[in-house]
């Protein structure tokens, strides 16, 4: 029975990566304007569903300009163009009226992520964003979470470093008093970024220099590669950093900023992997082996890849793992209760609090937990030997 699952997967994620191949051709293509060599027998149908798993299909749906393509598929490309635009338009409308109320409260705040991202497109309309991510300082944070309830946002899932509100039909907001998660590269370096942030003009808007952007787009995709894994949409992304952002930047300074965050060699292959995609550029087995990794991850990633990440980054021990997740360290319990910044004594209070709100998520965590007990030793070397690869 397992060889029979094996040999299935083995298949399917053959099938993934060739359908996976003619659609980074087809990206190619619509970045270059112009149509490109693919498969006369090309299913659109399944390219379309790759799309939606890398959430990159209002981009992918401009391939209707250069192909042939049948109906009812044609047709759904086409409303998926429209429905990304519309999307996009109705949050830059909310970002500009969240940004005035913000500063009607005197609350600093610096818009992150997918809106830096789409605006350095060539079609910002064609880039889906799911959230809008605003950095809070924690000393307003409570406040900022208030002045969201007041436009209707209801509160949803928090941890020690976000906050998720959404409005309906589709608005969603992740407040960030925390930009980076402890076990992440460039921890340290973004611990005081509220200190290198830029001051709009009339407005209690921050900006980031554009280095600081570089590297902070750049450190959030090497979280979600090194976590679950990252999709198409971030390689995407990161050719338009490099076409639009890069040349404005200070290449000392940037250079710099990359080596105190740590990820100056994950940068390094993720441009190397971008080019290979979408510059012609030749490609080593391990920018082929990254290549692989992202297609078969999706947007956010496979619970293969979390589990077997898990187990690198936490412990290889269910029991450790758990109790990990239960009783976590001061530093990293202290960004959801600040109270511990200044009275250590309280630690193990809250490790009752979170006790009891860990009620909840028992299954979930718990579920976490066997997935890490059941990783093979021989998955785990691989696994550690590719991130290392990677510069991760």
């Amino acid at each position: 029975m397992a060889n029979n699952k094996t040999e299935s997967d083995n298949k399917n994620n053959a099938s993934c990566l060739t359908t996976g191949g003619i659609l980074i051709k087809i990206i190619k293509g619509i970045i270059e304007n112009k149509s490109v060599d693919i498969p006369e027998n090309t299913d659109f149908n399944k390219i379309m569903k790759l799309a939606y798993a890398h959430r990159v299909s209002g981009f992918v749906a401009y391939a209707c300009k250069y192909y042939e393509i049948e109906e009812p598929t044609k047709t759904k490309m086409a409303t998926e163009i429209y429905k990304t635009a519309a999307r996009h338009t109705a949050q830059e409308h909310e970002i500009k009226e969240l940004s005035e109320d913000f500063t009607k409260a005197e609350i600093e705040h610096c818009f992150l992520k997918g809106l830096k991202v789409s605006s350095l497109y060539d079609i910002p309309e064609m880039r889906f964003m799911l959230d809008i991510d605003i950095y809070i300082n924690s000393e307003k944070y409570e406040k900022a979470i208030e002045v969201m309830k007041n436009r209707g946002y209801e509160v949803g899932c928090a941890d020690e470093k976000d906050c998720s509100l959404s409005k309906k039909p589709f608005l969603n907001v992740d407040l960030h008093q925390e930009l980076k998660y402890d076990y992440d590269l460039g921890y340290e370096f973004y611990e005081k970024v509220n200190e290198r942030l830029i001051s709009r003009e009339n407005s209690y808007e921050k900006l980031m220099s554009n280095e600081e952007l570089y590297v902070y787009l750049l450190s959030h995709t090497a979280h979600h590669f090194a976590t679950a894994g990252t999709g198409i949409k971030s390689v995407i992304d990161h050719y338009y950093i490099l076409k639009n952002l890069l040349p404005k930047c200070d290449g000392q300074v940037l250079q710099e900023y990359l080596n105190k965050s740590g990820l100056k060699d994950f940068n390094d292959t993720f441009t190397k992997l971008t080019k290979f995609w979408f510059m012609g550029a030749e490609a080593d087995e391990t920018i082929k082996e990254m290549s692989d990794y992202i297609i078969l991850s999706g947007a956010y990633g496979t619970d293969i890849n979390f589990f077997v990440n898990s187990v690198l980054r936490i412990s290889d021990n269910k029991k450790s793992y758990f109790l990990e997740r239960l009783f976590p360290d001061r530093e990293t319990l202290s960004y959801r209760y600040p109270v511990l910044k200044k009275h250590k004594a309280l630690l193990p209070v809250f490790w009752g609090v979170r006790i009891v709100s860990t009620v909840f998520d028992f299954n979930r965590i718990k579920s976490e937990a066997t997935g890490v007990a059941n990783v093979e030793a021989e998955v785990k070397e691989k696994q550690e030997l590719f991130l290392k690869n990677v510069g991760l």
